[in-house]
């Protein structure tokens, strides 16, 4: 939920509430008012009546005219009823239903005999101006209400505005390709704290990211250049004919790990240039004919292995990708599959427009799932030529695409997949 949606919320939560108790006392003093004035009416003509008998010895035929209805009637000298007040019901011809009023009983005396009094007044008028008291107090109350949250939701959107612009910078930000960033100014105290930490992070990042990347560029070439060398010198020392079996032999251990270090340098910056993304260059490639392509150029190394090729199920399936990291991809995915295989055994592949599948036969590894598959520097006891990061490379470039790589192992056989996301349209 939004920060401006969950404000609002809670405000027109405090707000209802709020304005719920206030409507319960609103109606309660309202309620008391009525009663108090009905009351009031009801006790003057009681002080009336009973003027009346004093100055004129005897019963009034009739009242001031406040009251609705006067019943008198001769009262039990035994139980005189003094003074009782009461609701009542009364049922209205004329309106066809029954009508609240109010009732005031109580006893006068003339001559000395007891008359009494039932003194009665409508609470319709009283009842109908409540209701209509309330109803516009309901309808101001409800406006009332509707204008703060909007007026709240507006104020709050103008306010957090330099935020969302904030965040949405962030959002569209590269290290790789964008400046450090330059934020809107703000009069907000707490987003200019927020913005200054955030150029703050991001100027630091950036350079950081700059002086990284240069020291791998340089340390790329200044390692390449003596290996290069030193791979030179030694296929110039083995070529010599006054080399005994033993030199010869040394010299051999001495280059396969040299060799070794050349392409491990060359395949660690090379992740280190996807993760700074610094592929962009994009095209749309036929998959089926690159996986063709690797197949013809690593005959030879399936030849030495003795393996079987089972015929490719290769359907026409087109994606964006950079040209280079796509071989690398299906390159290192063929590759593993011969590497980490039994001499006499089989690859079979199929490209389909959801996944590309390639299985080979093999031993299991241990425990082996899909993260620990991947996982850089793990390789196969039966493959100790293998750099142990092909694969990660693979996981690697399925991150920069978001294709989801996923392994299994099943009846005697590796099978290694690489799921491709929908396309658009």
């Amino acid at each position: 939920m939004r920060v401006l949606t969950k404000t609002s919320y809670y405000y027109l939560l405090l707000s209802a509430v709020v304005f719920l108790l206030g409507g319960i006392n609103f109606y309660w003093i309202m309620q008391q008012e009525i009663y108090d004035e009905v009351d009031d009416q009801l006790f003057t003509d009681k002080e009336n009546i009973l003027a009346f008998i004093r100055q004129n010895n005897r019963l009034p035929s009739v009242t001031s005219g406040i009251s609705e209805a006067i019943l008198v009637k001769e009262a039990n000298p035994a139980s005189p009823t003094l003074e009782k007040l009461a609701d009542t019901l009364i049922y209205s011809s004329y309106d066809e239903e029954y009508v609240y009023f109010r009732r005031l009983t109580f006893t006068a005396y003339q001559d000395g005999r007891p008359y009494e009094y039932t003194i009665l007044k409508s609470l319709t008028d009283f009842e109908d101006l409540f209701e209509s008291t309330m109803l516009a107090m309901g309808v101001i109350f409800v406006l009332l209400l509707v204008g703060l949250v909007f007026i709240n939701y507006y104020i709050n959107k103008f306010i957090w505005r330099h935020f969302y612009d904030t965040l949405s910078k962030i959002k569209r930000y590269s290290l790789a390709k964008d400046p450090p960033l330059q934020l809107t100014p703000t009069s907000t105290r707490e987003f200019q704290e927020l913005n200054a930490v955030l150029e703050a992070m991001t100027h630091k990042m950036h350079r950081d990211y700059l002086n990284l990347k240069e020291f791998t560029e340089n340390a790329s070439h200044e390692i390449q250049t003596p290996l290069a060398i030193v791979n030179n010198k030694l296929e110039l020392i083995m070529q010599s004919d006054a080399l005994s079996q033993q030199q010869a032999q040394l010299l051999q251990e001495l280059y396969a790990p040299i060799n070794r270090l050349g392409r491990l340098n060359k395949t660690l910056i090379l992740l280190t240039r996807i993760e700074n993304q610094e592929f962009s260059e994009q095209e749309e490639l036929p998959l089926h004919s690159l996986v063709k392509e690797q197949l013809e150029q690593l005959q030879e190394m399936i030849g030495m292995r003795e393996l079987v090729v089972e015929p490719p199920l290769l359907e026409p399936v087109y994606r964006r990708m950079n040209r280079g990291l796509a071989e690398i991809l299906i390159s290192n995915l063929l590759v593993n599959a011969i590497r980490h295989n039994h001499t006499g055994g089989s690859i079979s592949i199929s490209l389909t427009p959801r996944q590309l599948c390639i299985k080979n036969t093999g031993e299991a590894y241990a425990g082996a799932t899909t993260e620990q598959y991947f996982t850089r520097f793990t390789s196969g006891h039966q493959a100790p030529e293998s750099l142990g990061i092909g694969l990660a490379l693979v996981k690697k470039i399925c991150e920069h695409y978001a294709l989801v790589p996923s392994y299994t192992y099943s009846e005697g056989q590796h099978i290694l997949c690489i799921y491709f996301p929908p396309t658009a349209g």
